[in-house]
């Protein structure tokens, strides 16, 4: 195996393994295999504009970007470039599919977007040196995984909010607009942050403890994402059909889940064609046909013949 083969393994690897481990942790009620390939490939997709729109805010910005320890560099050029790339691609693709039903949805989505972005980075960063691949692998990697992993939790909260989504999705993006820039102006002013003269030993290490709290707020924030969904949609497990052909796996119950189609019966003794957006006591929240939502008892609520 050459340098150049193992580099890039090296390159690619760690990224592909935190998707995996993303997947995982989504695995109760897990999202089509198509959906998560397409958003590593936007996330991919999405480095070009990135490097365009960063050397355009350097050359607008020029010397202000070093000032401070290149907190402008940090936070607006690179932070808020890329973060903001990456969450579009989850809201533009995904945000109208059905499927994207879950708070826990939106932390794997983002994340897969994340460290699609994370993956070509790498590639261009470390793709012929294997030392800075071990170190990013450890490093910058997680880093994209967590800020991004990190706004999803909000992401899937404004999906499923029935107002104040935007807030949400705002929020979300200030808490990876931070993460990451911290993490860069830790590096970029070699742990001095604008005050003195740094050491570059300070910056990894501050950065380490970074990496550590992030990986400690995104195993609270999964958690309370899946306990939110098994609130919603009830603690069973919802399988998917076979991705690979053959048929669908047959499904543990009958149970109501979030864009559930349904059949409302209405007070003319009629059935209507809806679908099922949230659950609340004895009554369900319904879209009906032309625009009308309406809380029907659950009793008048039935699950649609699936043909």
């Amino acid at each position: 195996m050459s340098l150049n083969t193992v580099c890039l393994a090296v390159a690619l690897g760690p990224a592909l393994l935190l998707l995996r481990l993303f997947q995982r942790l989504d695995a109760k009620r897990p999202e089509p295999p198509g959906s998560v390939r397409n958003v590593v490939l936007l996330g991919v997709a999405s480095c070009l504009p990135a490097v365009l729109i960063e050397l355009g805010l350097s050359a607008v910005l020029g010397e202000a970007t070093k000032a401070g320890g290149r907190f402008l560099d940090a936070f607006l050029v690179a932070a808020t470039t890329e973060e903001s790339l990456k969450l579009a691609c989850v809201l533009f693709y995904l945000w109208k599919k059905p499927h994207f039903d879950e708070v826990m949805d939106g932390i794997l989505y983002t994340a897969a977007a994340s460290l699609g972005f994370a993956m070509l980075e790498n590639v261009l960063y470390a793709g012929g040196n294997l030392g800075i691949g071990l170190f990013r692998a450890f490093s910058a990697i997680p880093l994209h995984a967590l800020a991004s992993g990190l706004t999803g939790y909000f992401v899937g909260r404004a999906k499923l909010a029935r107002r104040g989504a935007f807030g949400w999705v705002v929020v979300g993006l200030l808490v990876a607009i931070a993460v990451h820039g911290f993490y860069d102006w830790a590096l970029m002013s070699e742990g001095g942050f604008g005050a003195g003269t740094g050491q570059i030993g300070l910056a990894l290490a501050v950065n380490a403890v970074l990496l550590i709290a992030c990986a400690f707020a995104m195993r609270l924030a999964v958690k309370h994402a899946l306990s939110l969904d098994d609130a919603l949609l009830g603690p069973h497990a919802r399988p998917l059909p076979d991705a690979f052909g053959g048929p669908p796996s047959p499904p543990v119950a009958r149970l109501p889940y979030v864009g559930m189609p349904v059949l409302v019966l209405w007070t003319d003794g009629a059935t209507y064609p809806a679908q099922l957006l949230s659950g609340q006591g004895s009554h369900f929240y319904c879209a009906l046909a032309g625009g009308r939502y309406e809380w029907v008892p659950r009793e008048r609520v039935m699950a649609a013949p699936a043909y």
